[in-house]
């Protein structure tokens, strides 16, 4: 049995993560309303993504990976392509480049987690990759936020 290794879980973690920033950043500016559809979409997706982060074996933590990968981009397709057609009609780039930024940053960082896992030697661009799309991303709430 393969234990996965510390840097692949926090690469899971981290893809949670870019879900839970905005909401924690968001709400209290602009409070809930159509947030309120967003934030459970965001909850529920980091849900989803920090489920890997419980499994040890290898075998099952790299199928729990591509598992929330799989389903925050089938969750985040629409919205992103309905965001896009308001975008092209009413304007607010800035809001959509956040928001598309946030599953971008989440599936690089999954992907980091999954080619991690085979070792500490593995997947060094892709968490790098990852990392830098989280920190994009989080700098793009805390901007819309203030």
């Amino acid at each position: 049995m393969a234990v996965v290794p510390a840097s692949a879980r926090w690469s899971a973690g981290m893809a949670s993560a870019v879900f839970l920033v905005p909401l924690i950043l968001i709400a209290p500016t602009y409070g809930v309303g159509l947030w309120l559809f967003l934030a459970a979409v965001g909850l529920l997706t980091a849900a989803v993504c920090s489920v890997p982060s419980f499994y040890r074996r290898q075998d099952r933590f790299r199928v729990a990976c591509a598992a929330a990968g799989f389903t925050v981009a089938g969750v985040w397709l629409p919205l992103l392509i309905l965001g896009l057609l308001a975008v092209l009609s009413l304007g607010g780039w800035p809001w959509f480049l956040a928001f598309l930024f946030m599953p971008v940053a989440a599936i690089s960082a999954l992907i980091a987690a999954f080619q991690r896992a085979r070792g500490p030697e593995h997947g060094r661009a892709a968490v790098a990759l990852g990392r830098v799309a989280a920190a994009v991303s989080v700098a793009g709430w805390f901007v819309l936020a203030l």
